[in-house]
């Protein structure tokens, strides 16, 4: 019976180890798929910047053209400081708004770039773990095995 029970533990070990190896290939397609995502969350992340950089601009040479049209219909001279300063305070409100859209949009690729990093390293901590603790179980079990199997010959 020793014989049996030092078999058994030997299989057991295998099948925990074959499960562990089976179980980080399976966290690692997981997180691949993850940075993936995150890796197309931050480009769409940076075309939407875009988008709202280019509303915005297309807002301001709105802006623009309609006091010009005000200003030509109303009589003032186009180098009144009055209309001047009008077009000056468009043009210093869309380049701050720009900026702001600029920073948001670095702001959310570089949070959806730490999180592909962060990706990586789980990745790098999970195959060490994983398999150290395949080669514990294989270790543990080869050792139980040969443990109960001298004990099998003293009987």
């Amino acid at each position: 019976m020793a014989k049996s029970a030092s078999t058994l533990f030997l299989a057991a070990s295998l099948s925990s180890a074959v499960g562990t190896a089976a179980s980080i290939q399976s966290q690692r397609a997981a997180l691949a798929r993850e940075s993936y995502r995150a890796e197309t969350e931050s480009k769409l992340a940076a075309v939407r910047a875009l988008e709202e950089e280019n509303a915005r601009k297309e807002e301001l040479n709105n802006a623009i053209a309609n006091n010009l049209a005000w200003q030509s219909i109303s009589g003032y001279s186009d180098d009144s400081r009055s209309f001047l300063n009008i077009q000056s305070q468009v043009r210093k409100k869309a380049e701050k708004d720009i900026s702001n859209i600029r920073l948001m949009g670095k702001t959310t690729a570089l949070k959806y770039q730490q999180m592909q990093l962060e990706n990586k390293y789980k990745e790098r901590e999970l195959v060490f773990g994983g398999y150290t603790s395949v080669l514990t179980e294989l270790y543990t079990g080869y050792g139980n095995y040969k443990y109960y199997d001298k004990k099998g010959e003293v009987n």
